[in-house]
């Protein structure tokens, strides 16, 4: 029995055995494929530099090609008997346009014969007039923007390789900013093609000295990010400043705005954005006349604008194609529903809960007459209604665009008229929640809207605590955090604080057109002239 047994346990020991051993062989077997196929190294400094010996060129990007379906890489001759490859990703580069209009014509070359009368950059030039040729001696680099859309062109016997621009990356046409609505004035928006998105800038600002870098993000994305301003107009410490925080920035992936907005903003520990952003192509363009800097993402359709102010936040392009006295009006209201989406609520619990001497007889008995029935306290039922508002907002979102607008009618109609019944909540309570929901989404910037909604939560715990007393010292930390903020050299406060005569006025109301002469001087402009 005993022995039986023994030798079921050898035998389990022994398969036991028998799988690790199988696991570490896949393994290695595992690493020798991945070591075969090739692993790039992404490090800034590596550089693997082109050879004049064609095969070794060849095995390079084979072995880095590996089992990529859709990179191609395809072998032809010189006319002069020069063997050449050329690498293109299927789906990023257009290879029909690619074989007809860049191959074919590479194919007629005769660097042997016209070498010592003609460099092969200046033969590919008066071959291929269509696109943009450039020389690389880094093969490494030339194989990435292959991977990215262009074309690499690789020719025996030559020390450098060409980087041909071929990419035909399909996206959507240019079509109105679903997230910045407007009545005057231009409707287009940008696309997630960045391209697209200068062009559209390029547009609007044909100027000379309008200039747009463009650098790459991401060890292993390469996303491109281009940094547009106006020589002579934009302060070059900001140039200089914005263009290092980006080249500083080591990640693997970058996909949209956000996250580099997140990556280069001074203080990322505070809740307020310190730099704003646009989808409009017209906004980019009169932030950047006004010398701030337009920053963008491939891949993303929300633009930056740096530095920025809270005052800019809450202006809108629209304001400046608008009779003045009318804009002049809407920029009021915008800083009224500001002050009432961050205070509505802190008010009301604060006045109902500690103070209701505040209120005038009639109104405080109205407001008991109300509360007698509710089971919560103020602060409660307040709550209550906030976290009710802010999962039917996330729903809207979320849900598809048919269903959204529905669901947020009845959850705004039928279960607020429901709680009423229900003596759940006060009807002046519906009132001032629904009044603080409507004032947030006057604030034009999402960004800001969304920073706002938080400060009402902090405003509404200490006005829970201290009453009046409470609301007002959130107030003042609340100022204070925005004193303290800055968006690289201006302050978050500015014009309000310090204060800029004309600014100060320019951000309440909306001049005459003949009289915004002057670019913003907390942007601290090479050319503060606008209009003479």
């Amino acid at each position: 029995m005993a022995g039986n047994i023994f030798s079921l346990f050898s035998r389990l020991m022994g398969n036991n055995t028998n799988s690790k051993q199988q696991s570490q062989n896949q393994s290695q077997d595992s690493q020798e494929m991945c070591d075969s196929s090739g692993i790039f190294d992404i490090s800034p400094e590596y550089n693997q530099a082109v050879s004049t010996d064609y095969n070794t060129n060849l095995d390079y990007c084979t072995k880095l090609k590996g089992k990529n379906s859709d990179v191609l890489i395809r072998e032809f001759s010189l006319a002069d008997g020069r063997r050449s490859f050329a690498v293109l990703v299927d789906g990023m580069c257009d290879k029909d346009s690619a074989e007809q209009n860049l191959i074919l014509p590479a194919m007629k070359l005769n660097i042997t014969g016209n070498i010592d009368t003609m460099p092969p950059m200046a033969q590919l030039n008066q071959i291929i007039l269509n696109t943009e040729i450039s020389e690389q001696t880094s093969l490494s680099k030339g194989y990435i923007s292959a991977i990215t859309g262009d074309l690499l062109l690789c020719i025996e016997g030559l020390n450098t390789a060409f980087v041909i621009g071929t990419r035909s990356i399909e996206s959507r046409s240019v079509s109105p900013s679903e997230t910045a609505g407007s009545i005057i004035g231009p409707h287009e928006g940008f696309t997630e093609n960045i391209r697209t998105n200068t062009a559209l800038l390029r547009r609007r600002i044909s100027d000379p000295n309008f200039t747009i870098e463009t650098l790459q993000v991401g060890l292993r994305s390469h996303t491109t990010v281009a940094i547009c301003y106006i020589c002579g107009v934009t302060n070059t410490q900001l140039i200089d400043s914005i263009r290092e925080q980006i080249k500083n920035i080591t990640i693997d992936l970058l996909n949209d705005s956000g996250e580099l907005e997140q990556l280069i903003e001074q203080y990322p520990l505070s809740p307020f954005p310190q730099i704003g952003g646009t989808e409009k192509p017209d906004t980019a363009a009169a932030k950047i006349c006004a010398g701030r800097v337009a920053i963008m993402v491939n891949g993303s359709p929300y633009v930056l604008l740096a530095p920025s102010t809270f005052a800019s936040m809450m202006q809108v392009t629209e304001d400046e194609y608008q009779r003045w006295t009318y804009s002049s009006f809407l920029k009021i209201l915008r800083w009224i529903a500001a002050f009432i989406s961050i205070t509505a609520p802190s008010l009301y619990v604060a006045v109902i809960a500690y103070n209701p001497g505040l209120l005038p007889v009639d109104l405080l008995l109205l407001s008991a007459a109300n509360r007698i029935n509710v089971p919560f306290s103020a602060v409660t039922e307040v709550i209550i209604m906030e976290f009710f508002i802010e999962l039917l907002r996330e729903a809207s979102i979320r849900l598809p665009g048919s269903i959204s607008s529905a669901m947020s009618i009845v959850g705004g109609i039928i279960v607020g008229d429901a709680a009423i019944r229900a003596g759940l909540v006060s009807p002046l309570l519906i009132i001032i929640v629904g009044l603080t929901s409507l004032t947030t989404f006057v604030i034009p910037s999402y960004e800001l809207a969304s920073s706002l909604r938080l400060v009402k939560y902090f405003l509404l715990i200490l006005s829970a605590i201290f009453g009046i007393f409470g609301l007002t010292v959130g107030l003042v930390l609340f100022v204070s955090q925005l004193c303290a903020l800055y968006s690289y050299g201006t302050e978050f406060t500015a014009p309000f604080s310090p204060t800029y005569k004309k600014s100060f006025l320019e951000s309440l109301i909306e001049l005459p057109i003949f009289r915004r002469n002057t670019r913003p001087e907390y942007y601290e402009p090479i050319d503060i002239i606008r209009m003479k």
